[in-house]
């Protein structure tokens, strides 16, 4: 579990933390991890974050076997697991919060590849609207996720969809799929009225088929500006998007999110 943290960049200090919760907790771990592997993460609503981070730790280090097994590079692994560390950095390097998120990860479900994530995904939702979309509920997909961290740009993005489609072909042949999808504030149609033309969101974005928009912005003002102000005047301007997504709300716009397809073959060589 350690070596693992020191491996993907923990903070040093939350490390020590983890070493020193593990030689006092070690069996409430243990058993915890245990739920967890039986599929039963609600153990984990109640436990603290730092408890948390050491049970994702755990189960990270579990599934490492799986990867070997298939075949699957230590660097995809690594990459993967690294979202770890970006989550307690959200967290102010307190331990974990979402570790919601990051059971995909650890269920051998969710792959970083190059630039991108990928999730093998059964779309059940009954949010999204399926009478816009080119796949029924319940078909299965590729869920593109955009880990933040790095600037988005196109052609590694690019990259990464062309590597996905051999790694998921290779490592996954059973599973069919026919969609890659992606449902994000990144998509919104409307940003391309607030966004500078040359924006790498903007490029990212028509990478997709898009089908449809929705005015939700939470996700947006979340990653745009880190939480919501009383009154849009008091939104920070530190930066250009900051700036230009600002002005478009205090003319009476609201910024939203948007959903895409891109065809699992159109970037296959």
């Amino acid at each position: 579990m350690i070596s693992l943290a020191k491996r993907i960049g923990l903070d040093e200090s939350l490390i020590k933390r983890l070493g020193q919760l593990t030689e006092k907790e070690n069996t409430r771990i243990t058993l915890c991890t245990e739920k967890c592997v039986r599929g039963d993460f609600s153990c984990l609503k109640k436990e603290n974050d730092i408890i948390r981070l050491a049970v994702i730790l755990h189960l990270a280090v579990k599934v490492k076997e799986k990867y070997s097994a298939a075949g699957i590079s230590d660097e995809i692994y690594y990459d993967t697991m690294s979202d770890i560390r970006i989550w307690c950095e959200n967290n102010q390097n307190k331990g974990l919060k979402n570790y919601g998120w990051l059971k995909n990860h650890v269920c051998f479900e969710l792959f970083r590849i190059g630039r991108l994530q990928f999730q093998l995904f059964e779309c059940k939702s009954k949010a999204l609207r399926y009478d816009k979309l080119p796949f029924e509920r319940g078909e299965k997909v590729v869920y593109i996720h955009i880990p933040q961290g790095e600037k988005l740009i196109k052609e590694k993005c690019i990259d990464s969809i062309k590597r996905a489609g051999g790694f998921f072909g290779k490592f996954f042949p059973d599973y069919e799929y026919s969609y890659y999808f992606t449902e994000s504030w990144l998509l919104f149609e409307g940003n391309r009225d607030f966004m500078a033309p040359d924006s790498n969101i903007l490029a990212f974005a028509s990478l997709y088929t898009h089908c449809y928009s929705m005015k939700i912005d939470v996700q947006a003002i979340d990653r745009i500006f880190g939480k919501r102000q009383l009154f849009k005047k008091n939104y920070p301007e530190n930066t250009s998007l900051q700036k230009r997504a600002k002005q478009y709300m205090l003319k009476g716009n609201r910024m939203g999110a948007g959903t895409g397809v891109i065809d699992k073959n159109f970037f296959l060589d």
